[in-house]
C-alpha cells in the first residue's frame, strides 16, 4: 500500500509558449499545478478544464489535465477517466510537439495503468515501444532519461520481464543516482524476482542516496512488513513521518502493520489521520471500514464503505467488502447485491466471491439460483477445479466435508493451506448453523480463529458468529 503516482509529473516546468500569455490562464494553470502537487487531483482537471474550454490548445493545460485524469483513472480504477487521461496525453504532444519529452510521461504511465486494469499486454507492449523511442534521442537529459527509463520498466513489470526491470531501474539510476522512483521501483522488482537481501540492500542504498526521503523509509517499512518484521517496519513508518507528518500514505500503512499486531484502536486512528490528509482516496476509507469490521463495528464499516463506493463506484473491490459487511450482519440481501455488482464490474478478479454469492443465496431461499452459479463448478472435470470450485460444491451439496478437507490435506503450500483450512472451516460452520447443530458450528468457527488468517474474510466472519474481536 504506497503510491507511485509521484513519479507521474517528478517536476513541472514553468516555460510558457511564446507569445502573449493569458494572465488569467496561467494562473489557473499554476493553480492546477499545485492541486496536482498536493495530490488534489480532481481540482487539477476542473481548472485545466477551464482554460481548455477557452482554447483547447493549451498543451500545457493539455498535460496538466492528462496527468490528473489519469491519476484519477488509477485510483477509482475508472477506464474511462483513464483512457481520457491518455488521450489528452497524446494531444498535448500533438499540440505542444515531440519536443517536450515531460508530455510522454503520462501517456507512459497511462498506458501501464491501462494494462493492468484492463489485463491486456497490448497496453504495455505499446508503451514499451514509445519508451523506446523517446530513449533513442541523443539531447535528453539525465533526469528525462530516468524518467522514461523507470516508465519503461513499468511496462516490462507488467510484462512480467523482471529482468529487463531491473535493467532499466539500474540505467536510471546509473543516469540519475538521486531518481527516487528507479531505487524504490529495482527494490522492489528485486522482491518480486525472489531476492529479498538484494532488495534490502537496494532500500538500504536508496536511503543513502536520498537520506530525507520519506517515501523512501515508508516502502522499507512496508517491505519490512511483509517479510513478518513489524517492529522494524513501524520504525521506518515512524521515520517516514517525522521527515513528512502529512505523509498519508505512511499512516496507512503503519495502520495496517499496527491491526496486523491486534492493536486496532491505533490503527483506526491512523486510517483516520490518513483519510483527513486525503479525504478523496477510497483506499484509506475501505482500509478503516475493515479496521472497524474487524472490531465488530458493522455500523463504521458500512458507513465507510459506501463513502469508498461513492468515491470510487467502478471498484469492484469496494463493492465486495461492503457486501462482507452486510453478510455478517446477517443482512443476506444487501450482501448478495453488492457481491454481484462487484462481479459484474470485474468477473475474472471477483470469482472469489462465488461461494459467498451462492451461501447468500441459499440463506435467502433461492435454490433455483444457487443452481445457476454452481453448474459451472458441477461441470468442470474434476482435475480442472480449483479451490473456490471445492467451496462451492460444498456450499451447494455436492461435495461432503469430508471431501472438502482433504482436499485442502492435499495442498503442499503452507500458507495456501493454511488459508483454505480458514475458508474450509468457516464454511463447514456455516453449514452446520443452518442445520442448527449450533454447538459443532461454534467449534468449527474456533478453528478457523486458531489458523490466525485474520487478512481472511473467512476469519472475520468467524469473529462475528462468536462475537470474538481483537486480533
Amino acid at each position: 500500500m504506497f503510491c507511485r503516482s509521484w513519479i507521474v509529473l517528478v517536476l513541472f516546468f514553468t516555460s510558457i509558449a511564446a507569445g502573449q500569455a493569458n494572465p488569467e490562464h496561467e494562473k489557473l494553470k499554476a493553480d492546477a499545478e499545485a492541486a496536482y502537487q498536493s495530490a488534489d487531483f480532481a481540482k487539477c482537471k476542473e481548472l485545466t478544464t477551464q482554460v481548455l474550454s477557452q482554447n483547447p490548445k493549451d498543451h500545457k493545460a493539455l498535460y496538466l489535465r492528462s496527468s490528473a485524469r489519469v491519476e484519477l483513472g488509477v485510483v477509482k480504477r475508472d477506464v474511462a477517466e483513464l483512457r481520457d487521461g491518455i488521450q489528452d496525453a497524446r494531444e498535448s504532444l500533438k499540440v505542444g510537439g515531440s519536443a517536450e519529452i515531460n508530455y510522454y510521461l503520462p501517456y507512459l504511465y497511462g498506458m501501464v495503468a491501462l494494462a493492468n486494469l484492463e489485463d491486456k499486454k497490448e497496453h504495455a507492449n505499446a508503451a514499451v515501444e514509445v519508451a523506446k523511442g523517446v530513449l533513442a534521442r541523443t539531447n535528453l537529459s539525465a533526469e528525462q532519461r530516468a524518467n522514461v527509463l523507470y516508465q519503461r520498466a513499468s511496462a516490462f513489470i507488467h510484462l512480467k520481464d523482471l529482468n529487463s526491470a531491473i535493467a532499466d531501474y539500474e540505467a536510471a539510476i546509473k543516469t540519475d543516482p538521486g531518481h527516487l522512483g528507479s531505487h524504490v521501483g529495482l527494490a522492489e522488482s528485486l522482491v518480486m524476482s525472489g531476492q529479498p537481501d538484494k532488495a534490502l540492500a537496494a532500500f538500504s542504498a536508496a536511503i543513502v542516496s536520498i537520506p530525507n526521503s520519506h517515501l523512501v523509509y515508508n516502502n522499507r517499512g512496508l517491505f519490512l512488513q511483509q517479510q513478518g518484521k513489524p517492529q522494524e517496519a513501524l520504525a521506518d513508518f515512524n521515520k517516514a513521518l517525522e521527515i513528512d507528518k502529512n505523509f498519508a500514505v505512511a499512516y496507512t500503512n503503519r495502520g495496517y502493520t499496527y491491526q496486523g499486531a491486534g492493536n486496532l484502536l491505533a490503527a483506526e486512528q491512523d486510517f483516520t489521520k490518513a483519510m483527513s490528509i486525503e479525504p478523496t482516496n477510497p483506499l484509506f476509507t475501505s482500509l478503516r471500514g475493515t479496521c472497524r469490521l474487524s472490531q465488530g463495528n458493522v455500523a463504521g464499516a458500512i458507513e465507510d464503505y459506501n463513502s469508498a463506493i461513492k468515491l470510487a463506484e467502478g471498484n469492484p473491490v469496494a463493492h465486495a467488502d461492503l457486501g462482507f459487511a452486510k453478510f455478517f450482519s446477517r443482512e443476506y440481501n444487501g450482501a448478495y447485491a453488492a457481491f454481484e455488482q462487484a462481479t459484474q464490474i470485474d468477473e475474472k478478479t471477483m470469482r472469489y466471491l462465488n461461494p459467498w454469492k451462492l451461501w447468500s443465496l441459499v440463506l435467502m431461499g433461492k435454490p433455483d439460483v444457487v443452481t445457476n452459479i454452481a453448474t459451472e463448478s458441477v461441470n468442470k472435470e474434476k482435475k480442472d477445479r480449483d479451490w473456490i470450485d471445492q467451496l462451492v460444491l460444498f456450499l451447494s451439496g455436492h461435495l461432503s466435508e469430508k471431501d472438502l478437507v482433504e482436499f485442502v490435506s492435499a495442498t503442499t503450500d503452507p500458507k495456501l493451506k493454511n488459508a483454505q483450512l480458514c475458508e474450509a472451516y468457516y464454511f463447514i460452520g456455516e453449514r452446520r448453523l443452518q442445520a442448527k447443530d449450533n454447538a459443532k458450528a461454534a467449534e468449527f468457527f474456533s478453528h478457523v480463529l486458531k489458523t490466525k488468517a485474520s487478512q481472511l474474510s473467512a476469519y472475520r466472519g468467524a469473529q462475528f458468529a462468536l462475537q470474538s474481536f481483537g486480533k
